[in-house]
Formats: structure tokens, sequence, C-alpha cells
């Protein structure tokens, strides 16, 4: 399978040198999912968007990559509420006109397993994910009844958060005053914090928040309201896009393209062109100027601040609070090629989460550079299986990927060096990790491993590299109360015609990163505002 997007077997985007329009109302820096959510948002408008991307690829961390006959996603494994009766599945199905097609993971999505012998599989179905839980622990059934009572409530009441970010950073003081009065504000409240108070045990919050990979910080840590809005998001299980993540980079783009846009790729962006306090273009790191009347940032809130916005903004407050926040953790992948059955040998499209200790502290990130720590929680995912239109041939061709949390200290020496010329203490710092990894998940899924037949490890710096993500962070800034209580993180920026969108303005993953390009848009075009009702 090719991971390059296509329509109809042509390219959605071309090299920044084959340039063929001019003339935009809009230019969005990066193609993440915020911003080819909020560019084809605006094409359907009947904007002239254009799309810039640094890499080679379009799609953010929704690309694909290939080696040989292996490919895999970068950073897609699991969507929840895909279906229309779903706002984040009429809101894609919007966006990509019917065409980005979703297949269920299954009657089970994720897997868990820890060393005390717990193993729970999370099903489709909110009512029988009640059930299991109830099965299990008899003495807290009411408990467990409150708990998703207040997630969905925490669910809705996001509305109001989404929504509010699309307003002036004034409005929302005084609106957030208002609704609050009214209102619990679950985003300022660790999930600790409220687990404890319902009385839950150790045990069942371990369970509950069993997902908190998902947005890489531990109940301690976390915002309520991202456990919640997580919880919520799978309560009827998760789905993966057909042909791999490239569909949604294939369609979004191609609807830019149709509409008389274009993305561009191996376009950096070296600054925003500023001139009395409005933002009239884009000056790229080759010098070339390009000019529009809007110009929205997808790169994140601190790529954004650090990287394009003009010098003399950055002792403003607003860019100090776009600094302000912490990361979500950097991390690891060790992309894995099969060739053999192995959904005969126990693979399936359900995910599985592999724990090496019940302390949620120590399986926070695992410390690479002591030989002697195991990996304390890895991820794996077979995206293989998962696409109904993936062929295996007669040899069973499949993949895998194995993701897990690590600290960036141990590899922010090598920040500045060069993709492909990396020096040999990084090289053998890599191999240690890759092969530490490789015998635990020997250990962990022995007959699926058997099969295996290619490796490779992408490191937080590969991230920074391909990505722009700062310091390697998987899901930008961190899901602390902190970030989300951060009332600079906001479609609206001081400066005239410039916008923000991506995952760091709203919540955190894919799905919120296209709600965030959506809502993104309609501060642009507020038509765009009846396609988020």
């Amino acid at each position: 399978m090719s991971a390059i997007p296509t329509i109809a077997g042509k390219r959605v985007y071309r090299q920044l040198k084959g340039r063929k329009t001019k003339g935009w109302d809009a230019i969005v820096i990066g193609s993440g999912m915020g911003g080819m959510s909020c560019a084809a948002s605006l094409a359907k408008m009947g904007k002239k968007v254009l799309i810039l991307e640094r890499h080679y690829l379009p799609g953010g961390f929704t690309h694909m990559f290939k080696r040989g006959k292996f490919s895999w996603d970068v950073g897609v494994h699991a969507l929840g509420e895909m279906k229309l009766k779903d706002k984040p599945g009429k809101m894609l199905d919007w966006l990509g006109e019917g065409k980005i097609k979703m297949n269920s993971l299954g009657s089970e999505y994720d897997e868990f397993f820890w060393p005390d012998g717990t193993h729970i599989s999370f099903p489709d179905s909110r009512k029988e994910f009640k059930r299991r839980l109830e099965e299990r622990f008899p003495d807290e059934k009411e408990k467990i009844d409150q708990y998703f009572t207040i997630c969905y409530k925490a669910n809705k009441n996001a509305e109001f958060f989404f929504f509010m970010k699309t307003m002036p950073e004034w409005v929302e003081k005084i609106a957030n005053k208002i609704f609050y009065t009214f209102k619990p504000n679950w985003w300022k409240r660790t999930t600790r914090e409220v687990m404890n108070e319902l009385g839950l045990s150790d045990k069942l919050q371990r369970v509950l928040t069993a997902q908190w990979g998902y947005y890489g910080a531990i109940p301690e840590e976390s915002s309520f309201g991202i456990q919640a809005l997580t919880t919520a998001h799978f309560s009827n299980g998760a789905y993966y896009p057909e042909e791999g993540a490239k569909s949604i980079a294939a369609h979004l783009c191609h609807i830019v393209e149709r509409e008389g846009g274009e993305t561009l790729c191996g376009a950096e962006v070296d600054e925003i062109i500023v001139k009395n306090n409005k933002a009239i273009g884009v000056r790229l790191t080759n010098g070339e100027e390009l000019f529009a009347k809007k110009i929205i940032s997808a790169i994140g809130a601190k790529a954004t601040a650090n990287k394009i916005i003009p010098k003399s903004y950055q002792n403003t407050e607003w860019v100090k609070g776009l600094k302000a926040t912490g990361n979500s953790p950097s991390y690891i992948c060790l992309n894995l090629g099969f060739e053999g059955d192995i959904k005969k040998a126990g693979a399936r499209g359900c995910n599985r989460w592999y724990h090496r200790t019940t302390d949620m502290q120590k399986m926070k990130v695992w410390n690479v550079e002591n030989k002697d720590e195991e990996c304390p929680c890895v991820y794996v995912s077979f995206p293989s299986l998962k696409d109904p239109h993936h062929n295996p041939t007669e040899n069973h061709y499949h993949t895998g990927e194995a993701v897990t949390f690590v600290p960036w200290d141990s590899f922010k020496k090598w920040q500045n060096s060069d993709f492909g010329h990396r020096d040999k203490s990084y090289e053998d710092f890599k191999k240690d990790i890759h092969d530490r990894l490789m015998k635990q998940l020997h250990e962990e899924m022995p007959e699926v491993m058997k099969y295996c037949t290619f490796s490779e490890l992408s490191t937080p710096i590969s991230a920074n590299h391909f990505c722009n993500a700062d310091h390697g962070a998987i899901y930008g800034l961190e899901g602390t109360p902190a970030r989300f209580m951060n009332s600079k993180l906001r479609m609206r920026t001081p400066i005239k015609n410039f916008h923000m969108t991506g995952v760091d303005t709203v919540a955190i993953g894919v799905i919120s990163a296209m709600a965030s390009g959506m809502l993104c848009a309609a501060t642009i075009d507020p038509r765009v505002y009846t396609k988020l009702i």
C-alpha cells in the first residue's frame, strides 16, 4: 500500500517549486488535522486557501510512511464517535463529503494487562462496559454509576468550553464567570481529586483511567475534563480510517485544491508578516513572501510562539501565555513488520496496553537511560488488521506499532543534529532502546513476535524533525488543568487577521484537532458554525 495521499491516482499536493496558484483568501501554516480541517472548511465556503507544510508529505500526525512492503500511520490508532449520529462523525462526514470511511475496531477495541493479573477489555458499548465493571467491582456499583453520570455531564459542558475558544478573550472571561457559577468547572480539577471524592477504590480508579495514554497525563496531573472527554469519546467503541490515515489528507487536501487552493510541501515558514498589528502574509525560509487576507497557524502554540511570531511580540503577555504550559510526554514508536498469520497467533484490531507496574507514577515515562529498568507501559497496535483494504498477500504481510513515553532530557543532546547524519552515540543509544523493547514484546506476545521480520525505532528527535513537535511531544501541550485554564490558547489572537488552530487551542487528539480546525474556520466565516451544531 502506498503511503502517499492521492485521489484517482493523482497527488493532492505539490512541492514548493511546483506551485501553480496565487491570490489566496487564507494561508494555513501546517497540514496537520487542525490545519487541513480549517482549510477544507474555508474551501467549502468558497475560500481559496493555501496550505504550507515543511515536511515532504501533508498530514502532520495523520501522514503515513513506508519501508519496502510495509507502511505505517504516524499518529492515528483509534478514533471514537465516528457514527453519523455522533457529532464528530457528522463533522468528519461534512468535511470529507462522506468519502472518508471509518472501520470499527470490533466489539472490543482496547485490552489492558497488569502484572497483578488484572486483565480487562473495553467493549464498544457503554452499557456493556458498565456491566463488566459492576461485575468486577460489585461493592462499588453505585459509585460506578456516579462516575459515568459525571463524565457525561462534563462532556456536555465541554461544548461551551470549545465554543468559547472562538470568542475574544474578554468575552470568554465574562461568559466563564457566569457559566461556572451554575456549572462545575471540571477542567480546573485533577482526575485524582474527582475520583477520590467519589470514593472509588484504587484498583477501580486504575481501570477507569487506563486510557490515560490517549492524552498523556496520569490522574494526579490530568484535568478531569480531558478524562471525561476520553471516556465519553470511546463509550461506543473505536474506529480506524479505511486505507489508512493518508485517506484523511487525500480527501481534505483534494477539497482545498478543487476549490482553487493548493497544498505545498517543503514550504517552511520563517515568520508571519505583520504591518500595523495586522497579519498580511508569511515569509518562507527561502526568503519568498506570500500574501493573503487571513493567516492561520496550525503548528502548535509553542512552535507558533518560538518560530513564526515576529520578535516585537515576544515580550507580550499573549506570547508568554503560549509558552507557559508544559508539554505532553515525548515518545518513541517501534514500527514492526510481520510475515505470517499474526491473526492466528492472537493479534487483532483491538489495541493492547501492557503494564509492568501498577504504580501510575512509575508508568508515566520509561527511564531509558537506566538499562535495568523495564518499559513500564507499552501500547501495541496492529494497523494492517484494522484496515479492510489492506492486502496481506499470500505471505501475510502485516504491520504493528509499539508506543511508550520517554523523557525528553534523554534525547535533547541530539536535538540540533541533522536527520540521516546523527552521530554514533545516538545510533547506539537508539539500538539499545530498540533491543530492550523488542525483548519485552517477545515476552508479552511470543506467538505474534515469531513472525516479526522488520523493526525500526523512531525517537522524540524524529517527531521533532518530521512533525515539528516541540521536544518530540506526542500530544502538543500537557493535559493538565493549567493547560485548559490558559486563556491565551484560542483561535483569535491579538494580531488582526492572524488565527490559531490545532490541538493546543482546545483538547487533545485527532478529533479534537478536527474540531479546532472547524472552530477556527468559523471565526473567519461564521457559516461554518452551522456545521458544528
